[in-house]
């Protein structure tokens, strides 16, 4: 078949989500059709471990890797592309448009008058993940993989070079920064500040011994928590402070600090996807609204046909389980089954998106703490390191890879 008449099935998004989708989708699609894996990021990265990268110098490594179509599909790959450092800007009917000109990559294309590229589509997967601040996700401004590390350098410096922290936000993010944090720099003195009553609760009474072991555990090192409060602030960001600042919560409470993190949990990154349709997105989540099979789906009777080659899974899709690589890595082989199915009009049975049998929630307090929920058990340090605190399952990134 001539490489002209091969349809793009379009995956957006190279985290976890996406990285799983593609690696599924190359088992099972024909010859009639190839991946084209889009990423607006210039590679690859493990949000699961940024946190410590962010602190410890020689860690960068780990949660980022080349991202191109040899790595993904191998030197000897004759058929999918990957584009990296490309951003969709619209999503129609039968095809997508992106920032640049890739027609020297990707047959079948056409040029835009701005710029951009128009590409035809027979499927769209949309795993565009969630939007955050640096460094569980990488800043816009990066454009190649040295920027990146350069990224990860400079807040490892200015954290060395820091003497008093603020940490805003008592979910798991604020947690294992701060764990991260005082296992390199053990004496840095350390706020954490959350308006919940505990830690990583978010309301569920069925994680209060969670929130006691980690409580306990930061409290050990050193760690100065203020519950049930903010700190007024107009635009919290990440980052050093010129000087030493006092600030005030809205309880009275007194902290200094000189670099602050602001570490509130992600948000889906569907804003743009709004804009283009707001049907599609539930207005209360931020979410893309999905059927039991994946397919992206809409109230409104006009926009229906539309969107008939989309689908969506991971942190985007308002699919049910929790919103973590492990439940996006159980979802998206029934989603390639569901899509490939389509394609094939074989009438294959379609699988349908299902929650995690049991709770579960880690939170590492550096490589040796931490504290999780596992199918109505508490566990403490030692489990949570042995699965997750250790090796922040850097191997299981570093396999999406051929190269």
């Amino acid at each position: 078949m001539a490489t002209e008449a091969v349809q793009n099935v379009v995956v957006v998004g190279a985290a976890s989500g996406g990285l799983s989708v593609v690696q599924s989708l190359s088992k099972l699609l024909p010859a009639s059709h190839r991946i084209v894996l889009i990423e607006a990021n210039p590679v690859a990265f493990w949000s699961i471990a940024a946190l410590r990268a962010a602190v410890l110098p020689g860690f960068e490594p780990q949660v980022v890797h080349d991202l191109s179509t040899s790595s993904i599909f191998g030197a000897n790959n004759t058929r999918h592309v990957v584009l990296a450092g490309t951003r969709v800007v619209d999503l129609q009917e039968d095809h997508i448009v992106v920032d640049r000109d890739v027609s020297s990559l990707l047959s079948g294309c056409e040029r835009e008058a701005n710029g951009g590229s128009k590409i035809p589509v027979d499927r769209v997967v949309l795993a565009v993940g969630a939007r955050s601040v640096f460094p569980t996700r990488l800043e816009g401004g990066a454009k190649t993989k040295q920027d990146v590390m350069e990224q990860f350098a400079r807040m490892q410096s200015d954290l060395a070079a820091a003497h008093e922290i603020l940490v805003l936000g008592g979910g798991p993010t604020g947690v294992e920064f701060a764990g991260e944090l005082l296992d390199v720099h053990p004496n840095k003195k350390v706020t954490l500040v959350t308006r919940g009553s505990g830690l990583v609760t978010r309301g569920n009474d069925r994680l209060g011994g969670v929130s006691n072991k980690l409580i306990a555990q930061l409290t050990a090192k050193g760690v100065r928590l203020i519950f049930k409060d903010s700190v007024p602030l107009e635009r919290p960001t990440t980052g050093p402070l010129p000087t030493l600042q006092t600030f005030t919560t809205l309880n009275g409470e007194s902290i200094t600090a000189d670099y602050i993190v602001f570490a509130s949990g992600g948000k889906p990154d569907t804003g743009w996807i709004a804009a283009i349709d707001p049907t599609i997105v539930d207005p209360a989540t931020g979410l893309l609204t999905v059927d039991p099979t994946f397919s992206i789906c809409s109230p409104d009777a006009s926009s229906r046909t539309r969107w008939w080659r989309y689908y969506s899974v991971g942190d985007s899709a308002n699919t049910p389980g929790p919103k973590v690589s492990y439940m996006a890595s159980q979802h998206a082989p029934l989603l390639a089954h569901n899509l490939v199915s389509a394609i094939k009009g074989n009438g294959a049975k379609l699988k349908h998106a299902s929650d995690s049998p049991a709770e579960m929630i880690m939170v590492n307090v550096g490589k040796g703490g931490g504290a999780g929920y596992l199918a109505f058990v508490t566990v403490g340090e030692w489990i949570t390191s042995l699965f997750k605190g250790r090796s922040l399952h850097v191997a299981m990134f570093h396999k999406f890879f051929k190269a």
